[in-house]
């Protein structure tokens, strides 16, 4: 089994978690609804890019 050979100072080990951190998630506007929906996602509605992708029921 491997042991390391010297302790990890403080500064080494947040310098390898400095890339862990959370990102929020980026937000678009849809050119038809005007819905905020995530990038690359389509909207509650069902449209993406624009154009409606599916009929959502209005159930519940």
């Amino acid at each position: 089994m491997a042991v390391q050979k010297s302790r990890k100072s403080r500064s080494r080990r947040d310098m390898r978690r400095s890339h862990h951190h959370m990102s929020v998630a980026e937000l678009s506007v849809d050119a038809t609804t005007g819905e905020k929906h995530r990038r690359h996602h389509m909207t509650k509605d069902g449209f993406y890019r624009g154009r409606q992708m599916f009929k959502v029921s209005q159930d519940a």
